[in-house]
């Protein structure tokens, strides 16, 4: 199951930088998404560096959303 989970994650960042590059303010949520299954993955993994680096990425996706909202 953690591997299915890491695996739609994977497809979900890789369709948000697909959407960033288009500069498509939807890669936000696609990231949120992304890191916060990543998170758990590696916090259930006992991987608490990578779990940090997730939750990180995870606030500046959500910083990403509401700077690219303002424009």
């Amino acid at each position: 199951m953690i591997e299915l989970i890491g695996t739609i994650a994977t497809v979900i960042a890789i369709t948000g930088v697909i959407c960033n590059n288009r500069r498509l303010r939807a890669c936000f949520l696609l990231w949120l998404v992304s890191n916060g299954l990543t998170l758990i993955v590696h916090i259930q993994a006992g991987i608490y560096s990578l779990g940090a680096r997730d939750a990180i990425f995870f606030i500046l996706a959500i910083e990403g959303w509401h700077k690219w909202g303002k424009k």
